[in-house]
């Protein structure tokens, strides 16, 4: 059983990201010890984890290929959640952990060796001069500055590979949509777009949708007693996991190179965002296609199948059957 102190930090830490009050200015250090940086790896960095693997799955799906022998950088590392997912997923031969914290780079680097004892890891104390064959970067973007992310997009462009998992609010979600925009044409967008085209969500009239999906936490999670008083003390919703996501790809001849090989599952032609709006006998469900969003239905009366999954499990429904393409 989690000790009380453990949720104190938590709350602390929990506290100090929802009371955000600095105008686009960088967020500042917030790891007092190691024992913030153990009390959130336990809690608060699991549920990211929970968020990187349905993104990774479907990277993995898309035909996003193995890292057995890349360099990996893992930007903002914290404690090194989304480095130890990817190497669990897709493998690595050294990873590199950056984070303003040095305490933050030490217990990522520790905790990898933990995890993954065939994968060299290290800390890397400046990515000025920095590139990788893959750049994971993991609820970064809210909290940097124009500076920041200015920089973000530079080391962007010196990596061969970009997987970038942020929160699924509308603010930071359209900051992603943003910088992939800024990338594509310099990458192949291989999850979770169906298209290369500019993002719809960022089009004039559009300005209140935004790119995300859920994902969904171990079935263990709700029986477990510590998170069922994580959920109760702490007031987090156990089943709202939103997130955003973006992986890029470029191909070893360059951008302007033949077309990348064909992915392992065909590309989507029309992607679910968010979650569906369900009604007594219908769904309706907004879907990104080529180049633009679009308001679907589907109903009880002609998609029984599919309307019991919207409304029981929507967070597997990635894309809609072609007939509503």
């Amino acid at each position: 059983m989690l000790p009380a102190r453990v949720f104190d930090r938590i709350q602390r830490l929990r506290e100090r990201f929802l009371a955000d009050g600095r105008d686009g200015r960088a967020l500042a250090d917030y790891w007092r010890d190691a024992d913030d940086l153990d009390a959130y790896d336990a809690v608060l960095a699991q549920r990211i984890g929970w968020k990187w693997d349905a993104a990774l799955a479907e990277c993995k799906d898309r035909g996003f290929a193995r890292a057995d022998g890349d360099t990996v950088l893992d930007l903002g590392c914290g404690t090194g959640i989304a480095a130890r997912r990817f190497v669990a997923a897709f493998g690595g031969r050294e990873v590199l952990c950056h984070d303003r914290s040095p305490l933050a780079m030490a217990f990522a680097v520790q905790r990898l060796a933990a995890e993954a004892p065939a994968v060299a890891a290290r800390a890397l104390a400046s990515v000025d001069a920095a590139a990788a064959d893959v750049l994971l970067v993991s609820h970064v973007l809210g909290e940097l500055d124009a500076d920041g992310e200015a920089k973000l997009l530079a080391l962007a462009r010196r990596c061969r590979r970009v997987v970038v998992v942020e929160p699924g609010q509308r603010q930071v979600a359209r900051r992603l949509a943003a910088l992939r925009d800024a990338l594509v044409g310099s990458f192949r967008v291989v999850a979770p777009c169906p298209h290369q085209l500019r993002c719809p969500t960022l089009l004039a009239g559009h300005q209140h949708d935004w790119c995300h999906f859920f994902a969904a936490p171990p079935p263990a999670v709700f029986t477990d007693g510590d998170w069922v008083r994580i959920g109760r003390e702490l007031g987090i919703d156990l089943r709202s996991l939103p997130y955003a996501f973006l992986a890029l790809e470029r191909d070893a001849a360059g951008p302007a190179a033949a077309p990348a090989p064909a992915p392992a599952a065909a590309a989507p032609t029309n992607r679910v965002l968010g979650r569906p709006t369900m009604l007594p006998h219908s769904a309706r469900v907004q879907v990104c296609r080529a180049g633009a969003l679009a308001a679907v239905e589907v109903t009880k009366r002609h998609d029984a199948t599919l309307w019991k999954t919207l409304k029981k499990n929507a967070t597997t429904v990635r894309s809609l059957p072609g007939q509503y393409g």
